[in-house]
């Protein structure tokens, strides 16, 4: 099961980056999402990012079925909106990270699904809360946590890698 929870809190850690961009950064959000024709007020944006935040925290410290299920919904949400601004053809950045210039690509629809698919497995076998996580293996807990951080890092600089040419 710590297999899917360490991917499951690999989609928190990378929520919550974004989230938290977002509440502070609104602007770039805001724009995609004017790209896409969806409302887009700042302060809906900004309680969005503090949305995703919450959703990530509570997915360590709450753990079980409602943060999993949250998760899912956030990312399937993101998934027809990563996919539409792919669509565009242009190097559209996405406003998932704040100013942190990302154009949409279909690696956000691949991530987005498969955040989505964790999140659903998260929820179907409820992964506990990190304390608990680890309570008969406490020595598992440092390395769980890099491959966690480092999943998720490694998943960020994936989706910031530029636009690949057509030759």
């Amino acid at each position: 099961m710590e297999f899917a929870a360490a991917v499951y809190l690999m989609a928190a850690v990378l929520l919550g980056a974004a989230g938290s961009a977002k509440a502070v950064t609104p602007e770039p959000a805001a724009a995609a999402m004017a790209r896409l024709r969806l409302p887009h007020p700042l302060w809906a944006v900004r309680l969005l990012g503090v949305v995703e935040l919450a959703v990530a925290v509570s997915a360590f410290v709450l753990g079980g079925i409602g943060p999993a299920i949250a998760l899912a919904a956030l990312y399937g949400a993101f998934a027809p909106a990563a996919r539409g601004l792919a669509r565009l053809e242009s190097a559209v950045p996405c406003g998932c990270f704040g100013r942190v210039e990302m154009p949409a690509t279909w690696r956000h629809l691949v991530v987005n699904i498969l955040a989505l698919a964790a999140g659903v497995t998260a929820a179907s076998w409820p992964v506990e809360s990190v304390d608990k996580l680890f309570d008969t293996r406490q020595w598992l807990f440092a390395p769980f946590a890099v491959v966690v951080v480092g999943g998720a890092y490694g998943a960020f600089a994936w989706l910031s890698q530029p636009k690949a040419v057509r030759s």
